[in-house]
């Protein structure tokens, strides 16, 4: 009997362990958007003084609902030095994908240069 508690505390414990999703980064030649899971962070960099800034979404696709990806938060860089970054809480209730563009904000969760501006998207993901 002690042994099989022992393996349903094990089991406890490890249900209580957190899916950690890992570090991506999506680099479109003017600039790149990373998102850095310890602390569900995204940074983006405009790497080119082309007049031009680098602009991200976080897009979100609940498992409960239908309705289809939604972006959920916007993030951008350009005209100054460094980076800039925003935080956002990244669960496993559905899943994410991120894009960066450059010279206008995403409207898609899934783009590419193929849609008129160089974007690139990160995949889908989920903590």
């Amino acid at each position: 009997m002690a042994a099989g508690a022992a393996g349903a505390a094990v089991m406890i414990v490890a249900a209580a362990s957190p899916a950690f999703a890992a570090n991506k980064t999506v680099n479109i030649g003017h600039g790149y958007m990373t998102f850095i899971d310890d602390g569900d962070v995204f940074k983006i960099c405009d790497t080119q003084a082309d007049g031009k800034g680098v602009y991200g979404a976080v897009f979100y696709n609940s498992y409960l609902t239908t309705s289809g990806y939604e972006r959920v938060m916007t993030v951008s860089d350009g005209g100054d030095s460094g980076c800039d970054s925003k935080g956002y809480n990244i669960g496993n209730s559905g899943t994410y994908t991120f894009v960066i563009c450059w010279g206008k904000y995403p409207t898609s969760a899934f783009m590419d240069a193929t849609m008129g501006e160089p974007c690139s998207d990160s995949g889908e993901f989920n903590e």
